[in-house]
């Protein structure tokens, strides 16, 4: 079951909190894992440390909640590591983690509360580096329905001068002023400039990046280059979600996505000695606190979505926790495996997304579940230059989900359309 599943395997391979691979093999926290009870399970261990990805982060003597440094070496607290936990979770707050949210943003709240364990939000992720396409249209042309949220990203914003991709602060405006509701991400492009991507690197020819985040003495090194480079990134997205909040945008505020992935620099794996979880939570805080208390942003619901327990940076400044899923073609079923997994990260209850996905859950099969997803959140059409069948395409054809299902989907009872939204 979920939050179940013993740390690590006899053999020391760790087990996987989010992919159930038939192989038996996963890959999480930037290595592989073993599924829990698969063909190759060896059976579970016992060791005096905790196991994530190739990380052995030793466990604190006592008093610690999360995460302890002392005599210059990290620990974890024992019941944080995966697979220890026997909490009971705290009761739901109906409050934002912002004490001085705008009014339309507690009034998203209350109804998100409203809701959640009865329907789910139709979503449809932007294609958010192009301008000329419009996959909001493509839902309707479809359904005949508009998505109750529309997801955009800053991933051109601050490393590209005139080029596609940076109207998605204005296209949000007039989702939100249409009567739908906005999400955004950010792939958070190398904040050093060395680089343009945000996927780690490995060498030079690569073009990937080496950046990671600054950590001294447990807390962000904020004396370093690194730094300095982070902060001007985070104030110049605070300056769009600015104009989002003067034109009264609440904002489903999901940063540092799939962390624990290791694809990304904010997730990547470490030399020095720094859990790469640690490193991500001090740099979530951090944005947290300069977004918030710095630049006074009072529009931002904070969707945290880090893909494994681990990296949970703390309940005063999550909204809503989330997950990703991508599990090949046509599967409608309610997910409601990760559903529960992702439901026991937080230690008080939150409310749970499907913030990114390939298929689409069948409502009937959600409520039959349980699996009550408070929104799911169709990627948008890479393959720009075909509408045809496409990998890449995960709206457009029907290589994930087919135009019935789609069309299902958006006429169900059960889910919410830009339409049955109410006015905030």
């Amino acid at each position: 079951m979920p939050g179940l599943t013993p740390n690590a395997a006899s053999n020391g391979s760790p087990y996987c909190r989010y992919d159930s691979a038939a192989s038996g093999w996963g890959w999480e926290n930037g290595a592989s894992c073993v599924v829990y009870q698969s063909a190759i399970d060896p059976g579970a261990g016992s060791f005096d440390h905790c196991k994530v990805g190739k990380e052995e982060i030793a466990y604190c003597a006592d008093g610690a909640e999360q995460w302890g440094f002392a005599n210059g070496r990290y620990c974890i607290a024992r019941d944080f590591c995966p697979g220890n936990a026997h909490k009971t979770q705290a009761e739901q707050s109906q409050a934002l983690v912002t004490a001085t949210a705008s009014e339309a943003s507690q009034a998203v709240f209350a109804y998100l509360n409203r809701i959640w364990g009865r329907k789910m939000l139709s979503g449809q992720m932007d294609l958010t580096w192009d301008d000329s396409i419009d996959m909001r249209q493509r839902v309707i042309d479809v359904t005949g329905k508009a998505p109750a949220i529309m997801g955009y990203d800053f991933m051109n914003y601050g490393a590209y001068g005139s080029i596609s991709g940076l109207t998605q602060t204005e296209e949000a405006i007039a989702q939100w002023d249409a009567g739908g509701l906005v999400t955004f991400a950010w792939h958070w492009r190398d904040p050093s400039g060395e680089t343009a991507n945000f996927y780690v690197g490995q060498s030079e020819a690569s073009k990937n990046t080496n950046f990671t985040i600054p950590v001294k003495d447990a807390e962000l090194d904020r004396q370093s280059e690194a730094f300095i480079a982070i902060e001007h990134d985070v104030d110049l997205i605070a300056s769009e979600l600015q104009k989002l909040a003067q034109a009264n945008v609440p904002v489903l505020w999901r940063p540092l996505h799939e962390a624990a992935g290791g694809w990304f620099w904010w997730g990547r794996e470490r030399t020095d000695g720094v859990p790469a979880g640690y490193a991500q939570t001090l740099l979530w805080r951090y944005m947290y606190d300069r977004l918030t208390n710095y630049h006074g942003l009072n529009n931002l619901i904070w969707v945290w979505n880090g893909q494994n327990a681990i990296w949970y940076p703390g309940d005063d400044v999550v909204d809503i926790v989330s997950t990703d899923i991508y599990d090949g073609e046509r599967n409608t079923e309610s997910q409601i495996d990760y559903y529960q997994l992702t439901a026991a990260y937080p230690h008080q209850e939150k409310m749970v997304a499907l913030s990114e996905n390939s298929n689409i859950p069948d409502p009937d099969l959600m409520q039959a579940d349980g699996a009550w997803w408070l929104w799911f959140m169709v990627w948008n059409d890479g393959a720009v230059n075909t509408t045809e069948d496409h990998s890449s395409n995960f709206w457009t054809g029907e290589y994930y989900n087919t135009d019935a299902h789609k069309k299902h989907v958006y006429n169900h009872e059960l889910v919410i359309t830009q339409d049955e939204l109410p006015s905030f």
